[in-house]
């Protein structure tokens, strides 16, 4: 979307009016309480407040809009609408009806039913995940509230229609109401069925589909370190969108050292690990002469805060990697098997042309790649990045990738990471950005971050990689975290972890609005920005 500039003056003048004048309980309070924004976005609005004007772009119009409509500063509101009508498609514009509705501005809803009615057969031919909707409740109740405006000729449509939804992603209550609301016409239709089969898919497998739309869920990044005495432990979540790092106070994830841990839908599977006295630390795990490993796989289920065991992995693991592609395995690495949650079953696949040690593992789509080494360990402990796999989900096999890296890389300092579907690395040594090309099968440069510790986390989520914490000596720990906007091959530094942390578990997990465990409390006293 283009930019708009807007000059405004007197604004702060118009807000305190708006607020001490008339009947909202700030005036007998004395005190404004904003909630669910960033210290970023109320530092923009701020700006906008003392000189008068601000840039309303794509990135900020939400923002003010809600902030101009709570404090009815009505010009900066307009604004906001004006320049949404201008950027009305058809990824939009159901989430913009329910915009309209939230903020009670009338002219955007009028302009965005007008637009939804009359592309509403493109609407319906538009890639699923492009319905920017709050919640997929919205896309059953329009399906519905359409059909029943001609119900004699649009019943028909029900079952096709029906498809579209994801009904899984719903609540049970919801499916629930429509199925007593609703029965005489899901009857005719052939759809009765379709409403009980995601009403048992819920009851049995709720959390387990990695399916719901972007725009309906909520993205984390998790973090947890359990320390040496396998005492103290240190997990703590970062909303992608709010900026701010929330401590868990009361997760208890067990995880044994030399364990793996990868998120699949809205739960976190542990794979493997040590048990006895085996070190955490990587230098000092792989340096053991014994290793007592596990075949045991436990989930842990952030919603109702359960930790349970599930089915065994058919060879015990440590030191090992898993990564999970968009069906339902989560894999793991050397030998590899494949877990399938909804059949809670392990099976056996093909192997790696090699073993390699150090793998790190990235799926993009239907591949998955994997990078480490053949050698175990050296006497520098700077074994090189030497193996390359590549791995086709669908025809279950391996090949090796002749691949150039153009320099020298330390298996144990680099981050395989997919952004977008494309292969990316980290190198924690020089600090530079690497993309591989499969077609080409060439890696380019693509710029470097400011710094990073050794052993740092690595994470991508949609264009972008941020790069967590880590270590420049033993007894130099950082709490940083930078963000590579691949899009823009920019980056930027985001707030600190709430604890330097080295060598931790790190992954992406994201909920559905309605089930997140982790919502922000305003008051809540462990929330760090």
């Amino acid at each position: 979307m283009n930019s708009k500039v807007l000059p405004i003056y007197a604004c702060i003048r118009l807000m305190l009016l708006a607020m001490f004048e008339v009947n909202m309980k700030e005036r007998d309070g004395g005190s404004v309480t904003i909630s669910n924004l960033t210290p970023k976005a109320v530092k923009a609005f701020l700006d906008y407040a003392y000189t008068g004007k601000t840039e309303i772009t794509n990135d900020n119009v939400e923002m003010f809009f809600q902030l101009s409509s709570f404090l009815q500063v009505s010009l900066l509101s307009k604004a906001c609408s004006d320049f949404l009508i201008k950027n009305i498609d058809l990824v939009n514009c159901l989430q913009l009806l329910s915009i309209s509705e939230s903020y009670g501005s009338t002219k955007l809803f009028e302009h965005t039913l007008e637009y939804a009615q009359l592309h509403f057969s493109l609407l319906l031919q538009s890639k699923a995940d492009e319905l920017n909707v709050p919640d997929e409740e919205s896309v059953l109740k329009a399906v519905f509230c359409w059909m029943k405006h001609d119900l004699e000729t649009r019943h028909k449509y029900l079952p096709p229609l029906m498809k579209k939804i994801r009904l899984h992603q719903l609540p049970e209550k919801t499916l629930q109401d429509i199925l007593h609301s609703e029965e005489q016409l899901l009857k005719t239709t052939n759809c009765l069925a379709v409403i009980k089969e995601a009403i048992q898919n819920v009851q049995c497998f709720s959390g387990l589909f990695p399916d719901p739309r972007p725009s309906t869920t909520e993205k984390y990044i998790l973090v947890h370190k359990t320390e040496e005495n396998n005492v103290n432990q240190h997990t703590f979540c970062y909303n992608i969108k709010t900026d701010q790092w929330k401590e868990l106070i009361q997760i208890n994830i067990f995880d044994l050292p030399g364990s793996s841990l990868s998120s699949y839908g809205e739960k976190i599977f542990i794979t493997g690990g040590c048990r006895g006295n085996c070190f955490r630390t990587i230098r000092l795990h792989i340096a053991g002469t014994f290793h007592d490993a596990t075949d045991q796989t436990w989930c842990y289920c952030p919603a109702n805060d359960s930790f349970s065991l599930v089915s065994a992995m058919k060879k015990p693991r440590t030191m090992h990697t898993s990564v999970t592609k968009a069906s339902q395995d989560i894999k793991s690495l050397l030998d590899v098997e494949a877990y399938n949650p909804l059949t809670r079953e392990w099976k056996s696949m093909s192997p790696l042309p090699r073993g390699i040690y150090y793998p790190e593992a990235s799926a993009c789509h239907s591949v998955i790649y994997v990078l480490g080494s053949e050698i175990e360990i050296t006497d520098a402990f700077n074994p090189s990045l030497d193996c390359f796999f590549k791995y086709n989900a669908i025809t279950d096999q391996w090949s090796e990738l002749v691949a150039e890296f153009g320099q020298f890389f330390h298996a144990t300092l680099i981050k395989a990471i997919p952004v977008n579907c494309t292969l990316y690395i980290c190198d924690l040594s020089t600090y530079k950005v690497y993309s591989f090309c499969p077609e080409t099968c060439v890696w380019k440069g693509e710029g470097s971050f400011e710094c990073a510790g050794f052993n740092a986390g690595a994470v991508g989520i949609e264009d972008k990689i941020y790069i967590l914490g880590g270590d420049y000596a033993p007894d130099e720990i950082t709490d940083e975290v930078q963000v590579y906007h691949s899009s823009r091959s920019e980056w930027e530094e985001v707030a600190p972890m709430p604890k330097a942390l080295t060598e931790f578990h790190c992954q992406v997990i994201q909920f559905n609005k309605f089930r997140d465990p982790w919502l922000q409390k305003q008051c809540d006293t462990n929330d760090y920005t």
